[in-house]
């Protein structure tokens, strides 16, 4: 699959948007990192050549090939040359249950309920803005990321992490959506395991409905109710399942 900044959905175009840090190699690392572990960014995918990915992100070629240096070095990407070659994300980066349990038996309760809470404040700044300032457009790209019933669920995960990105990208905040991928790789692939669960699937579809009817209908108290709602939905569903395993 091929993969160009002009090319890429709204919520992956805040991967490659211009980065200001003096330490740029680690920053642009991070930055695909991240997409990498919210899946935004999946195995196989093939990234932007050294030019189109300096020119996204405001760094020079020379940045840009030291961080897919270091990220080929770290096992993110591997290189294929040819015709047909470039850096593309790794087979083996795909996110598993058992990396998700072993996740979920190591980060405390405190740090779920911790980052939930600023999960859900950044996740409420989006929703009211996008409220204000969504058109018809814009509600019918985000209801595209609702997922469907039987996505399996890598499919449901991404769908998600999807969706509250479009929100962001409604709001017209690179910003605040650079900030939901912090926190979503945060998150990590804890987020794999309450998608394999058909009853909070269910919940979450009519959480996304809401969201989705409360932007197009320019509520914000609404669309930033649902949203944190939705954060919740996922952090109980993960507070549950480790008082039951652990």
């Amino acid at each position: 699959m091929l993969l160009s900044p002009e090319g890429a959905s709204r919520s992956l175009a805040a991967v490659f948007t211009p980065i200001k840090s003096r330490r740029l190699v680690d920053e642009v690392c991070a930055r695909i990192e991240q997409a990498v572990e919210t899946g935004l960014l999946t195995s196989g995918q093939r990234l932007p050549n050294e030019t189109e990915l300096a020119a996204a992100l405001g760094v020079s070629a020379v940045t840009a090939r030291e961080a897919l240096s270091q990220l080929r070095a770290s096992g993110i990407i591997r290189t294929a040359r040819g015709r047909s070659g470039g850096s593309f994300i790794a087979d083996n980066v795909l996110p598993s249950r058992e990396r998700a349990l072993a996740q979920l038996h190591e980060v405390s309760r405190l740090q779920i309920r911790d980052l939930a809470l600023h999960y859900q404040a950044i996740a409420a700044a989006c929703a009211g803005v996008a409220a204000r300032r969504s058109d018809a457009a814009d509600v019918a790209t985000l209801r595209s990321f609702i997922p469907a019933a039987d996505d399996d669920s890598l499919s449901w995960r991404l769908a998600l992490s999807e969706f509250l990105l479009e929100v962001a990208a409604i709001a017209r905040s690179a910003r605040l959506a650079r900030e939901l991928i912090r926190l979503q790789a945060d998150l990590g692939i804890l987020t794999l395991l309450p998608c394999a669960d058909s009853g909070y699937r269910g919940r979450t579809t009519l959480i996304l409905e809401d969201v989705a009817a409360a932007i197009e209908a320019h509520q914000p108290a609404a669309a930033e109710t649902g949203v944190k709602a939705l954060i919740a939905a996922t952090t109980d569903w993960l507070l549950t399942e480790q008082a039951k395993r652990y």
